[in-house]
């Protein structure tokens, strides 16, 4: 089938063209999801079939590596149609442009996200000489909002004004206590089992260094920690323990929330903290993000009394953080290799049928063209993508019902047990 080249690039969902690509490239140059400016950091384009959830390497038709997305390289049963000189126009639908980086598949939204984290390094640094100054700057702003001391940085003046607004005691004695210790170890399962190994060394490296390592949630509920025994016997004062509430909005500028709060890394020295109480303490805080979307799951916190202070405590959570993002990126493609072999057999037994294959946390994983021709007869808006996370098929997260769309819904097991969720869509009536 011969075709002319298309002028607009397709809906989700539908065929990659080259226009695709060349909007693609567009809209990414600058953010991190185009081949020149991360093939450095040793992210390679490939494509990604969402039918067999196979992964191919961007080729020329010579069988050469191609440093850009080429379509031309591509296996004969992904081909929808070429041009009249021989080059690929359109791939068939399911077929999506990304990298791949260590034998993973990362879309270009998800390379963005890693390759950024790969080059950043912290910038917010505190400064103990100033402890005095920030402290009248701390009680000047107290009665007069208004006041901008020159030694106020930015990420510290913006926190305070936003706990002004929320009214929030400075004088709070401690932080609230949210959650029972089991009941906060519970909630947040696999984010602990990719910090486990992280926190266990951090717990020995800290004994001796009057400090401790804290795990926070994306919504500022601590659930693990480990450190100096006696630093943490003061954490208690202030319940800085597994259980307690460390969000900006609940406990004022903290390195926990205000990392939540911005997003990035924050490190806080005595003063520097919103409410009167947890002023004796200084922290050093790096979100932790989902390697699926880049979404901020939670944060890592070295904390200690003022006298524990040192600059690189913000280098040690950054690169404990990265090293939890890893553990959370491990076994996001382990899941997802589970699923593409844990539904294999559903595919090639139901090749007509509309299926689409998610792993436990509810992220697609592989979707046959049957589904795509479903999903627009249905007019269901799921757009088939391995970004594409539907929170209703998490399986350890939500006890509600499900969409209308994914009632027949069937396990996908292995031989350890359920590893997702595989979806047949209603057919035509």
């Amino acid at each position: 089938m011969r075709a002319s080249l298309p002028l607009e690039p397709p809906r989700d969902g539908s065929e990659l063209t080259l226009a695709a690509l060349r909007w693609q490239n567009d809209v990414y140059r600058g953010r991190g999801g185009v081949s020149e400016e991360i093939r450095p950091l040793g992210f390679h384009p490939a494509f990604y079939d969402m039918e067999t959830g196979q992964v191919y390497p961007s080729r020329f038709a010579n069988g050469i590596c191609a440093p850009m997305h080429v379509l031309d390289g591509l296996p004969e049963e992904l081909v929808a149609c070429r041009l009249p000189g021989g080059r690929v126009a359109a791939t068939r639908p399911g077929v999506v442009a990304g990298f791949e980086r260590h034998g993973n598949f990362y879309t270009r939204e998800q390379a963005a996200h890693a390759a950024a984290q790969i080059c950043k390094e912290g910038e917010l640094f505190s400064n103990p000489e100033n402890h005095a100054a920030l402290l009248a700057a701390w009680e000047h702003f107290m009665l007069d909002e208004a006041y901008s001391g020159e030694l106020l940085r930015p990420i510290v003046e913006d926190s305070w004004h936003r706990c002004h607004s929320l009214n929030l005691d400075p004088e709070l004695p401690a932080a609230p206590l949210e959650l029972e210790q089991e009941a906060a170890r519970d909630r947040y399962p696999s984010l602990r089992a990719a910090a486990r190994p992280v926190l266990l060394r951090a717990g020995a490296m800290l004994a001796s260094a009057e400090s401790v390592a804290v795990l926070a949630a994306y919504d500022g509920v601590i659930v693990d920690a480990t450190g100096d025994c006696r630093t943490r016997d003061h954490a208690r004062d202030c319940n800085l323990v597994v259980g307690g509430q460390w969000s900006e909005s609940s406990v004022g500028t903290n390195a926990i929330g205000t990392a939540l709060a911005e997003e990035q890394p924050v490190q806080l020295f005595g003063a520097e903290h919103y409410c009167e109480a947890i002023k004796r303490w200084t922290c050093s805080a790096e979100v932790i993000r989902d390697p699926h979307d880049g979404h901020v799951v939670g944060v890592l916190d070295i904390s200690g009394l003022t006298n524990s202070y040192r600059r690189q405590a913000l280098e040690f959570a950054m690169t404990g953080a990265r090293l939890i993002e890893r553990n959370l990126s491990i076994a996001y493609f382990r899941a997802r290799s589970d699923v593409v072999l844990g539904s294999a057999e559903w595919f090639q037994r139901w090749p007509g049928e509309g299926l689409l294959a998610f792993d436990r946390c509810g992220r697609l994983v592989r979707a046959n063209g049957a589904a795509h021709r479903a999903l627009e007869r249905l007019g269901i808006v799921v757009h088939v993508t391995p970004q594409t996370r539907v929170a209703e098929l998490d399986l350890d997260a939500w006890s509600g019902a499900r969409p209308d769309w994914a009632q027949n819904c069937h396990p996908v097991k292995r031989a350890r047990g359920v590893v997702g969720s595989l979806v047949v869509l209603p057919g035509q009536s």
